[in-house]
């Protein structure tokens, strides 16, 4: 076994019998040169997927991987299973097999699919609790629970399923009377407040899978009871459409055994910097803020389709160095294609990915714990499905919660930021968007604004007032203007502040913001911006601090219009005021800085600030604003080593001074010692 504690897991295919000795003779020069820990052997994947291996069809694949073990094994290298199917991800003009015979997913709208099962269907139970033990024989480290487990997505089918005839007998018999189809889904989106057959829906979905869960993990462990069972997972907010059960799913697979979960980190071909940190931050580190609390993670580094045409070194070097930020034990590789053409040497991943294990390793062994972080508390719930109120016309993509935005604008402004299943806290900055609200009582309402300082975002403060107690933030009225109307075309900062030395400072209303929230308010209201036409007339509030101490920005239903608040000025205005809150002694930022984050972590020795540059600019000096702690000595650990850093704190204004900076898309960690 590997001495290395962060661990390289290699997605790997090699077809039996086309050039199985060369590919296998190259995998392990790799292996050797990458220092790789385990490799996942990929079964019947992608382009050469036949839809559901049967189990003669699955022989040859398990015979190699047996092989393959052995000569690994010599290596101190771990083998790995990866089935590329339950469900199967899309049709992809894939039939069943002889003797499969499978009820098939069939979507909102009636449309049958042709190869995709149906996860109730007791024949695909069957068949796929005797694969899976079947992929145990070979006794693995790990056997993964691809992506398509889940209801949605599953192409051709409109959004997913399963609404087929065994699924609807199902509902009825919980509504209590025959459903068709159609009304069924109706009920399910109807405006406003949930209807029945919204709970019933969610209910057998999340019923379903864990019961799928349990009987993969049992089958797998009846074979091989020190197989680990892995799920890899897509993005949380779409999962929350059919009421996901993160613990009773991963607990299932793992029935005694470590929970294991691989989230996606979503940017399979390079994205900007910018843009994965926002998606890092909505959707892997929400995942990591979900999963049980012992769960091992290993967050899904993919790079398709596969070369550095698609992702760059230092884009992939960004992704490794980042999976600290969700105290991973090691990340899971897809560098190369899955229809059998092996390893790319002149693809240099070897030399990247050994250049990166030292600080990766150093850094893991801090022992740093997800949920140890401080910083802003963004409240997210996992069951919001239940409650959302869903707008006319929609579709179930409306199902999905939208709790991420203060995560990701904050991270992207350089704000330390923390996920919560709480609903309960104290004297903390609370950061609330979308409809979270609802999972709510009035009570734990109440005691959140009285025992806090809420900052909220538009559709937050809607939904308060929907609620009928907008009183909490003097909310009297509030009316929705669509981005585009022209109602609205720009705020401007009141009394002629200066924001990062400019006078009377104007951002857009219309462009990349999302819907403006018009609201009245009853008193104890302090504007710090204004809303304005395109003529200079007044349309309504922007910014406002309600009482001293809680903040609403005015804006809401985003749909990945968010480009405008990613502004200069709007950073420093909430910056300003959140100093001022009553709980900003928890406030840990970046000096103007864009794109470079910050996660803080209290461990033994005390506080570790984990900073990476998202940005293409590098940063010449960092400064960075801590709350008043009685720091000792500052070490930094980087990729080129580790450096003591002297007289690098002053506690007259709570700064941490990095003089040697930042390079772009380069993580940081900086050990405050108390």
């Amino acid at each position: 076994m590997s001495s290395d504690i962060f661990k390289y897991i290699l997605r790997f295919t090699i077809q039996p019998e086309y050039f199985e000795e060369e590919r296998l003779s190259k995998l392990i020069i790799f292996c050797k040169q990458a220092r790789i820990d385990d490799v996942t052997f990929f079964v019947d994947c992608e382009e050469l997927n036949g839809g559901h291996i049967d189990p003669e069809g699955l022989k040859p694949w398990l015979e190699m991987i047996s092989r393959a073990k052995e000569k690994l094994q010599e290596l101190g290298i771990t083998t790995s299973v990866n089935p590329w199917t339950t469900l199967l991800h899309g049709d992809r003009g894939r039939r069943l097999k002889s003797g499969q015979n499978f009820t098939l997913m069939v979507d909102p709208n009636g449309n049958h699919a042709t190869a995709q099962a149906c996860p109730i269907d007791l024949e695909w139970r069957k068949y796929i609790t005797d694969i899976y033990a079947q992929y145990a024989t070979v006794k693995p480290e790990c056997i993964w629970v691809e992506d398509d487990f889940r209801f949605f997505n599953h192409p051709p089918l409109t959004w997913g399923g399963c609404f087929c005839d065994r699924h609807m007998a199902e509902y009825s018999q919980r509504a209590e009377r025959v459903l068709t189809r159609q009304e069924f889904v109706e009920g399910i989106l109807k405006q406003g407040e949930p209807h029945l057959y919204r709970k019933i829906w969610l209910d057998c979905c999340r019923e379903a899978m864990v019961e799928n869960a349990k009987l993969i993990g049992n089958a797998v462990h009846s074979v091989s009871p020190d197989t680990r069972v892995g799920l890899m997972s897509s993005n949380p907010s779409t999962h929350c459409a059919e009421a996901r059960d993160w613990y009773g799913i991963l607990n299932g697979l793992a029935s005694g055994t470590m929970p294991v979960n691989r989230p996606a980190l979503m940017s399979y071909s390079e994205v900007t910097p910018q843009k994965y940190l926002w998606d890092f931050s909505a959707v892997a580190k929400l995942t990591r803020a979900l999963v049980p609390s012992e769960t091992e993670i290993y967050p899904e580094l993919d790079n398709g389709p596969f070369s550095r045409f698609s992702k760059s070194h230092a884009s992939t070097r960004l992704q490794l160095e980042t999976s600290l930020l969700l105290c991973s034990e090691g990340i899971t590789l897809s560098l190369f294609d899955m229809n059998g053409g092996g390893v790319n040497m002149a693809e240099n991943y070897q030399n990247l990915l050994a250049e990166s294990k030292l600080f990766l390793n150093k850094a893991t062994a801090l022992g740093l714990e997800f949920a140890n972080q401080e910083g802003i508390t963004v409240p997210v719930c996992p069951e919001s499905a239940y409650t959302l109120h869903t707008a006319p016309g929609a579709g179930m993509g409306s199902l999905y919660p939208q709790e991420t935005f203060w995560a990701s604008l904050l991270s992207s402004y350089g704000i330390a930021t923390k996920y919560s299943l709480e609903k309960t806290h104290l004297n903390e900055i609370i950061a609330v968007s979308g409809q979270y609200f609802r999972n709510l009582s009035k009570s734990e309402l109440e005691a959140l604004f009285r025992d806090n300082s809420v900052i909220m975002d538009g559709e937050a403060a809607y939904t308060l007032f929907d609620l009928g107690l907008g009183p909490l933030a003097s909310i009297n009225i509030a009316v929705w203007h669509d981005m585009g109307s022209g109602y609205q075309t720009y705020e401007e900062v009141c009394d002629s502040s200066i924001l990062c030395g400019v006078l009377g400072a104007r951002m857009t209303a219309q462009v990349g913001v999302g819907d403006y929230l018009e609201i009245i308010y009853n008193g104890g209201t302090e504007l710090q911006t204004v809303v304005k036409d395109y003529t200079g007339k007044t349309a309504g509030p922007g910014v406002a601090l309600i009482g001293g101490r809680h903040l609403v920005y005015p804006y809401g239903k985003f749909n990945g219009r968010v480009q405008g608040h990613l502004n200069p000025y709007r950073r420093e205005l909430l910056l300003r005021i959140l100093k001022d809150l009553k709980s900003a002694s928890a406030l840990v930022h970046i000096k103007d800085s864009p794109y470079v984050a910050v996660a803080t972590f209290t461990y033994h020795a005390g506080h570790a600030l984990v900073v990476t540059n998202f940005s293409n600019d590098p940063v010449p000096v960092l400064h960075i604003h801590i709350p008043q702690y009685t720091v000792k000595e500052v070490n930094v650990l980087r990729r080129s080593g580790q450096k003591k850093v002297s007289a690098s704190y002053s506690k007259n204004d709570g700064t941490v001074f990095i003089p040697f900076g930042l390079r772009s898309m380069e993580t940081m960690i900086i050990l405050l010692m108390m």
